[in-house]
């Protein structure tokens, strides 16, 4: 004998669907775990439910309650991606709901929610294969000089990097593991990079040591996106999405680090130091000022953000580098205290520019710091374990540690001073959605 579902159990149904829909869209377009259960909830409240959500890299188990009656499901995605004008777009749908949801009828709202989450999910990528390809070839170009490279490890990473985003965008979009992609795509860029280099230092007689670069041509791999924001999980205490996070991303650094080590160790080339150009102070904070605007440009493209949302995150991530390097240079100041200062002042100004530039504060201040992440460290850190030299892997690996940590405390040292769910770990009814 079939049940009768009544008519508050459809309501139920419904509304549970699009909050989980919410939530898989923030999950799928790489935010936070604390972001996506802020959205659900959100959401849920406006449809005149409670939603409870427990988040991980890959998963949703949310609960929708409302009286007596409740309904929970349970959602994935097949891959890890970021997506940070899916994220503005979600954002800015809220926004747009919140000052009018109270004046339409439920009807109305959930027809309104399911045609709006549905543009959402249909949204084609905004950049071609190409265009991917030079954003990550204009990334690591400008990486490169910022790490101490030249003109020449600057031309050869710009061609390399571009070469391995390009084939890593179509191994993805084939549904190959991610894991294997990473690997094929570190092996190509670094390939590619010493062919280039030896190529021109049998025709051109260029310094043999330039392919020390190779190291910059693979940063495009470095997860900084899952990275950080695994550590903001963390720090909110969400250790179920924040240590798969964390794991996700050390996982990836280690595919792409051994792939890479691997075509070195074919032609017997260690990590070297980079031919550092000899520049005049003033000058070396110029280029350093152009270096993070284009890198932060690149890797903000890369992540799929609006022309005028990747402006705006390379010019905070312009200054915010730049003080970072030169406190470094002219100062007594340990790197990973310059990180922090750097994180800092970036998650302050995405506080203030994320409201005049009506965009979520997440796109604006992780592709800012995604460029202050040690890859060229942890990859020494990698090829010394490899290399059985535990004592070098260690002093790499620590120093890299301590940078990753600092980052995102800058960040959530910005989020403790312009926001109170932050700041609290509790608040009062009265403030609470």
């Amino acid at each position: 004998m079939t049940v009768p579902i009544s008519s508050d159990e459809l309501q139920l149904n419904i509304k549970s669907d699009l909050v989980l829909r919410v939530g898989k869209i923030c999950l799928a377009a790489g935010t936070g775990s604390f972001r996506i259960k802020q959205s659900m909830r959100h959401v849920a409240h406006m449809l005149g439910v409670e939603n409870q959500a427990h988040v991980t890299l890959t998963e949703i188990n949310s609960t929708c309650r409302c009286g007596k009656q409740f309904k929970t499901e349970v959602t994935n995605i097949q891959g890890v991606g970021i997506n940070t004008n899916n994220i503005q777009l979600l954002e800015t749908l809220l926004l747009d709901i919140q000052t009018r949801y109270q004046h339409m009828s439920e009807s109305e709202l959930i027809r309104y929610f399911d045609q709006s989450l549905a543009k959402i999910e249909n949204q084609p990528a905004l950049y071609s294969l190409r265009q991917s390809a030079l954003f990550a070839a204009i990334a690591c170009s400008s990486f490169t000089f910022l790490i101490g490279g030249g003109l020449i490890e600057m031309l050869g990473v710009l061609i390399a990097s571009g070469f391995g985003q390009a084939l890593r965008r179509t191994l993805l979009h084939k549904h190959l593991n991610q894991f294997v992609v990473t690997m094929l795509a570190a092996a190509v860029a670094s390939s590619l990079y010493f062919l280039i280099i030896g190529v021109s230092y049998l025709l051109l007689k260029v310094n043999i040591q330039h392919t020390a670069g190779y190291i910059a041509s693979m940063l495009f791999l470095i997860p900084g996106f899952p990275l950080i924001t695994g550590v903001l999980d963390l720090a909110k205490l969400d250790f179920s999405s924040g240590i798969q996070r964390v794991a996700y991303a050390m996982t990836v650094i280690f595919c792409a680090t051994f792939a890479a080590w691997m075509v070195a160790a074919g032609i017997h080339m260690a990590p070297e130091a980079m031919l550092t150009p000899n520049l005049y102070p003033v000058w070396t904070a110029l280029f350093r000022l152009i270096a993070s605007f284009l890198g932060v440009l690149g890797f903000s493209l890369l992540f799929n953000s609006p022309i005028k949302t990747a402006l705006t995150t390379a010019f905070i991530g312009m200054y915010a580098n730049t003080l970072r390097l030169e406190l470094i240079d002219f100062t007594n100041i340990p790197i990973q205290a310059a990180a922090l200062v750097a994180a800092f002042v970036v998650g302050i100004s995405a506080f203030y520019f994320s409201h005049l530039c009506k965009c979520p504060r997440i796109a604006l201040s992780i592709p800012a710091v995604c460029i202050m992440v040690p890859g060229i460290y942890m990859f020494r850190a990698m090829y010394f374990v490899q290399q059985n030299d535990i004592i070098s892997a260690i002093n790499w690996g620590t120093q890299a540690m301590l940078i990753v940590l600092a980052l995102p405390l800058g960040l959530v040292l910005a989020r403790v001073c312009t926001d109170k769910e932050w700041a609290f770990n509790q608040l009062p009814a009265d403030e609470r959605r």
